[in-house]
């Protein structure tokens, strides 16, 4: 899988999944820490890559129509603390690898993953 991590994801979760054999950048890596969430979306877009965040403002679909991109993954991780953010990459990235996910936004939480086109 390519993915994309938003700045909310640190730049080791990127690593992480690199070791489990995804083709994983961070953001931060790219230069883009600070970046509009459009500038981000678009970066993810032009690499193909899917953007992996944090950030509910990326399951807007209004505002972020996930149609035109590889796909989106929003985890829902609450307290959003690293050990549970490496949890649940960990759990959820290698089954959605299964899957495509272009067009799509996965919402992942606790208890569920969700995927909408």
């Amino acid at each position: 899988m390519k993915l994309l991590l938003d700045e909310n994801l640190s730049p080791l979760h990127a690593g992480t999944l690199r070791t489990l054999g995804h083709d994983a950048v961070s953001v931060v890596e790219l230069g883009l820490s600070g970046a509009d969430d459009s500038v981000v979306r678009d970066a993810a877009i032009k690499q193909e890559r899917i953007l992996v965040t944090l950030d509910a403002d990326f399951a807007n679909v209004l505002r972020f129509p996930p149609a035109e991109t590889p796909g989106v993954v929003r985890f829902r991780i609450h307290p959003a603390i690293e050990e549970a953010i490496d949890a649940a990459l960990r759990s959820a990235i290698p089954r959605l690898a299964q899957m495509s996910l272009a067009g799509k936004l996965v919402v992942v939480d606790k208890h569920k993953i969700r995927i909408r086109s």
